[in-house]
């Protein structure tokens, strides 16, 4: 227990004043960032361009900073309904209003993007005030009531009239321009205002006055404070948007704010005031909700005093929480506690195992019986692949000894009708090598396939290669030359090579010399013969000439190729 964080007796009540002085130091120290983004603006036209580029550049991140944490803490302090994903779309709209403004005019210069990003100028001006509207509409009538979520409705008006004023180019009903396009970029002069301009505002007025009303109309007898705060905003913001369009922007006099940083300002503090006043629905009764869970699950201070639990309770000490934040401890052989540290202390439940534990044993009496049946079906699957196995080799053989019985018969033949003793019979033992030799590389080629033959190969190449040296023990100078590699698939080298073998053997008994290359789509044999004997069919076409005494021969598959 000497682990345990120290307990303090006064913590609550201190605690309890902290949000309160958080909140006001908080409002204060926006409203002085607020007041430093207005005075640095005051300091970008001194005429030194480092001086005007610094303090506008510290302009620019301390609004995007103010919006940026004002984002943040409606994170914190709003539960996740619609209204705040409204109003944090509303602010990133914001962000987006004042970086156009700084795209606009300050960096751009081509002449259509900045044309187009005038246009989108004006897509947080429509939206923001559309979601102002639909958070109205959901506070007035809550998260819960009939017809949830119709206030979407009105992005399609909204969404409407913004492609409308993204399409201006082609009907030039919110800018009627006054130069060329090529030419037209929104300077103020080179254009005037469509009945479309007037629309957007006139939409923009009707949907801030309605949203107004609704809450006015709404919460008047429920929140008058808010409700007066609500005003003053209003009239803050109305005031200085009247003064800055009826005095400085005539005059174009130098001024801490623009509309942009008083619209954007001006909607952050109406949308505050509904948070700060509670228009926005949220849960008070957190006791009650969190007790009527249903579940097993408590949160302490940081002293491990509870500060909300539900009906059902949890029982343990104060060591045995403790030692839960890090890692689960089992309360009983079914109970598992778990506990999490949160920014004010700490959140535990538990978990009943004991269905779990029931599966479990359930499962493992069902493991025991499936374990000999899984045994046997191990067993049967092996000798099913050692079965297909063989049968695939069985089929491979039946398909060699098939092809390369011809030769082998031929074979046979040859050896039985001759003598060992007689003159012809190593004659007829060097044409036996020549077959074997075909038998060979046959069988090689036989026990390949498409799917393990490597691109390119030498497999057609080896096969005329080892042909050609046993023809040397018929007495014929042969050889294979040239490129050895080649891309022909498995089928052409086997009608290559049967084509080859076919040929060889016709031209035998009458061939002195022979050179056999690969080519283009083939293969080329040149050979020396005492006379050209009729050539006999092939599986594939010869094309034959003849020259001073030499025969050349070309074969050509029919599935193409190439010598590599």
């Amino acid at each position: 227990m000497e682990d345990l964080p120290f307990r303090a007796s006064d913590e609550r009540k201190t605690r309890r004043n902290k949000p309160v002085t958080k909140q006001n130091r908080n409002t204060w120290l926006f409203l002085a960032f607020l007041l430093l983004g207005g005075i640095t603006y005051l300091f970008t036209r001194t005429r030194i361009s480092m001086v005007d580029t610094f303090m506008f550049s510290a302009n620019f991140m301390i609004y995007i900073g103010l919006l940026i944490s004002w984002m943040q803490s409606v994170r914190d302090r709003l539960l996740p309904t619609r209204a705040r994903s409204y109003i944090l779309t509303s602010a990133l709209l914001m962000i987006f209003y004042l970086l156009v403004r700084i795209l606009r005019f300050r960096i751009l210069t081509q002449v259509v993007i900045r044309r187009y990003v005038d246009y989108a100028y004006n897509i947080p001006m429509v939206l923001v005030p559309t979601l102002f509207l639909m958070t109205c509409i959901l506070i007035s009538r809550g998260e819960e009531a009939e017809g949830k979520g119709k206030e979407w409705l009105l992005l399609f008006p909204a969404c409407g009239m913004l492609m409308m004023i993204m399409s201006n180019d082609i009907h030039q009903l919110f800018y009627h321009r006054l130069i060329p396009l090529s030419e037209f970029h929104g300077v103020v002069g080179t254009y005037t205002y469509g009945p479309l301009f007037y629309l957007m505002y006139v939409w923009m007025a009707v949907i801030m006055i309605t949203g107004f009303v609704i809450l006015i109309h709404r919460k008047y007898r429920q929140n008058v404070r808010a409700l007066i705060w609500f005003a003053c905003v209003a009239f803050i913001w109305v005031g200085l948007s009247l003064i800055n369009w009826l005095v400085f922007s005539p005059l174009d006099m130098l001024r801490m704010y623009h509309s942009p940083e008083i619209q954007v300002f001006g909607m952050l503090g109406s949308f505050e005031v509904c948070i700060r006043y509670r228009l926005i629905p949220y849960n008070e009764n957190y006791t009650g909700f969190f007790s009527s869970l249903g579940l097993p699950v408590r949160i302490t201070d940081e002293a491990f005093r509870t500060v909300y639990e539900t009906n059902i309770p949890i029982k343990a000490e104060d060591a045995e929480l403790f030692s839960a934040i890090k890692n689960p401890v089992y309360l009983d052989e079914d109970t598992r506690l778990l506990g999490m540290k949160l920014h004010p202390g700490y959140v535990f439940w538990t978990e009943d195992e004991r269905e779990l534990h029931e599966e479990g044993r359930r499962l493992a009496v069902a493991n025991e019986l499936l374990s000999e049946e899984n045994d046997l079906i191990a067993v049967e699957n092996e000798l099913k692949e050692r079965k297909a196995h063989l049968e695939a080799q069985d089929q491979v053989y039946d398909r060699i000894a098939s092809a390369l019985y011809p030769k082998q018969k031929r074979i046979e033949e040859l050896l039985e009708s001759t003598s060992s003793e007689s003159d012809s019979f190593l004659a007829v033992l060097a044409e036996c090598c020549v077959l074997n030799a075909y038998c060979k590389r046959k069988s090689n080629l036989l026990l390949l396939s498409e799917d393990n033959l490597p691109h390119p190969n030498r497999e057609l190449f080896l096969a005329l290669q080892e042909s050609a040296r046993f023809l040397k023990c018929c007495g014929i100078d042969a050889a294979a030359i040239g490129e050895e590699y080649s891309e022909f698939p498995l089928t052409a080298i086997h009608d290559l090579y049967d084509s080859f073998e076919t040929l060889i053997e016709a031209l035998l008994p009458v061939m002195r010399r022979m050179t056999v290359s690969l080519a283009s789509g083939g293969i080329r044999i040149a050979a020396e013969t005492d006379t050209v004997p009729p050539l006999p069919e092939t599986s594939l076409p010869v094309v034959c000439r003849e020259s001073d005494g030499c025969l050349f021969l070309t074969l050509t598959a029919a599935k193409g190729g190439d010598a590599r």
